[in-house]
């Protein structure tokens, strides 16, 4: 009898461990920091230069994962090869914005960056800064929005956003 409850009882334990753990895993992976994709940036946004020295372009990562009723945008700025130190600067419900120094050779530049294709996405050069904005508020209204992640990864800017209907 006293096998029988030593057996009942460590089965017990192993039960709630093996229990336990797939919910610890989805749950770090579906809110968990984003990585760096080992593919080159997908958006490339031409920079609109008026004084100085600028990148022709910037380029960011962006990818979307759909589920029932709306999904996931993830956004990493790729600024590594003009600045470092990326910080969040400014945040709110419906928009967040970094910003970095430039690196001396872009130091000079006085310029803007949006895109046609993804407006909410926009970089300002000034003051010997890069200030990278995602701005949620020029999406049609009634769109339901959260930012679920704001951060730096690899001293790059990156977010996480989702949308629904």
């Amino acid at each position: 009898m006293k096998k029988l409850t030593s057996s009942t009882l460590i089965l017990g334990i192993l039960s709630v461990f093996m229990t336990a753990t797939p919910g610890v895993t989805q749950k770090n992976s579906q809110t968990g920091v984003p990585t760096i994709p080992s593919n080159r940036p997908n958006v490339t946004i031409n920079v609109n230069k008026r004084a100085g020295n600028c990148p022709s372009n910037m380029q960011i990562w962006t990818s979307f994962r759909s589920y029932e009723g709306g999904g996931e945008h993830t956004v990493i700025a790729d600024i590594s090869n003009i600045a470092n130190g990326a910080r969040v600067t400014n945040s709110g419900a419906k928009f967040v914005e970094f910003s970095a120094p430039l690196k001396s050779e872009f130091a000079s530049c006085v310029a803007e960056a949006t895109s046609d294709e993804e407006p909410v996405y926009k970089f300002r050069f000034s003051n010997k800064n890069v200030i990278f904005r995602m701005d949620l508020s020029s999406l049609p209204s009634g769109a339901l929005t959260r930012i679920s992640y704001k951060g730096v990864v690899s001293s790059r800017p990156a977010i996480k956003w989702a949308i629904a209907d």
